[in-house]
């Protein structure tokens, strides 16, 4: 298990292989591996999805993907 940040400049879902898994700017704690991520079906932001690959980083320094408004 390793943690995940997902940064989006208001609070938003966080899908996780089209799973609502937590929330943006908070870290959450994801298995390892490769996963999907998106904010929801809405697509107002951009990447409309991103793959990250997580391998057990601490809550101190987690895996970062950026997503932005359109």
């Amino acid at each position: 298990m390793g943690f995940l940040l997902i940064e989006y400049p208001t609070v938003r879902e966080v899908f996780i292989d089209d799973v609502q898994c937590g929330s943006t700017r908070t870290p959450f704690q994801v298995p390892n591996g490769y996963h999907w991520i998106d904010l929801g079906k809405n697509y107002d932001y951009s990447p409309s999805a991103q793959r990250v690959n997580v391998q057990g980083e601490p809550y101190q320094a987690p895996v970062r993907a950026s997503f932005r408004p359109l």
